[in-house]
């Protein structure tokens, strides 16, 4: 009896033990099952950024309204983008050009930029591209400035010199017209005879950039939407600092070559006297490249005091120049030496009427 006793509680203490280790096997599966990746995963919901804080701010370079003849050439001018939590962000800008050059029609350039709070802009430049009904046959006046005044307070001192409201009546009178104004690279194209450009066309240029093409000229080419071509010594003038940024940057003003340091005499009893015409192959290779890098363009380059030769010519061209203007007076044609164009040069206070001949 004592034997059966001892069995019986034995046995309840192996089912005691048993049923003990069979909860603890569930808890524990229990806990394992709530720490599964499987659970953690339908537990965890995924959190999207939400838009926050001001958006950025595009601000495009150059002109938001285009006009560019039928196989013509689009220049990019690009955009800045400024955050106000990011700052400078225009490194992120994404650009899209839609234009087909080839096709007539309406057209946009997209600049796309996101911050990193998940603002994103989108600004468009519209670009028409048309086809040219009233060709040029008679060719192409470049117009030449060099100084300007301000007639209210001032006097020009020679014939160099066209007063603030005389350049003002002829870039009105260009303005309300509907002139174009082709790009050096579309004047390269129609010298080869590659490109139609309108009856009504005008390059107008200015050499040395004096102070005054900042202070009167340029601020009349942003009124009037009239582009200007201002040929700079790179030595003299450098076109990174903050006062000639402002000015490339409305797309009204477009800096171009008159060598990096040869705007000077030295070559006596030739033609005006100017450097480069007697300058060494070398030297005058070295200098032109300094000028095509701080430009970032060797689109085109006016000689200094109008002098060239055939070294000037050589040198230009093996320096990457696709156009050379001379001081020699008359208009440009199909067919032209790209590299001896001529222009007309304004002579002080002409009537607005002897610049309407002119054109």
């Amino acid at each position: 009896m004592r034997f059966i006793k001892k069995i019986l509680l034995g046995l309840l203490a192996l089912s005691l033990i048993s049923f003990c280790v069979f909860m603890i096997y569930k808890i524990i599966n229990r806990d394992t099952k709530m720490l599964t990746n499987q659970d953690i995963k339908k537990d965890v919901k995924v959190v999207k950024k939400e838009k926050t804080g001001k958006e950025p701010v595009i601000k495009l370079k150059g002109q938001e309204n285009m006009k560019i003849v039928l196989n013509g050439v689009y220049e990019e001018m690009g955009a800045t983008a400024i955050d106000e939590e990011d700052k400078d962000i225009s490194d992120k800008i994404k650009i899209v050009n839609n234009i087909n050059i080839n096709v007539p029609g309406d057209y946009t350039v997209d600049y796309t930029v996101t911050d990193s709070d998940n603002n994103k802009v989108t600004v468009k430049r519209n670009v028409k591209v048309f086809k040219v009904e009233n060709k040029d046959t008679d060719g192409i006046s470049v117009f030449m400035y060099h100084y300007f005044y301000d007639d209210a307070t001032e006097t020009g001192q020679d014939n160099n010199y066209i007063s603030k409201s005389h350049f003002e009546e002829e870039l009105k009178y260009l303005s309300e017209n509907d002139y174009y104004f082709p790009n050096m690279k579309e004047i390269r194209k129609y010298v080869d005879g590659k490109l139609d450009l309108p009856e009504k066309s005008v390059v107008l240029t200015m050499d040395d950039g004096h102070a005054d093409n900042y202070s009167i000229a340029y601020p009349l080419a942003v009124k009037y939407k009239v582009p200007i071509v201002m040929f700079v010594v790179t030595s003299w003038t450098d076109v990174s600092m903050d006062l000639q940024q402002e000015m490339k940057n409305t797309g009204y003003v477009i800096f171009q070559s008159h060598t990096h340091d040869m705007h000077k005499a030295g070559c006596s009893g030739v033609g005006h006297g100017g450097y480069f015409q007697c300058v060494s192959y070398e030297e005058g290779l070295k200098d032109l490249t300094m000028s095509k890098e701080a430009l970032n363009n060797s689109d085109s380059l006016a000689y200094p005091f109008g002098d060239y030769s055939e070294n000037s010519i050589k040198i230009m061209k093996d320096a990457g120049f696709s156009l050379g203007f001379t001081t020699q007076n008359g208009q440009i044609h199909v067919n032209d030496d790209p590299y001896s164009l001529s222009r007309m040069r304004i002579n002080g206070d002409i009537s607005l009427d002897t610049f309407i001949s002119e054109l």
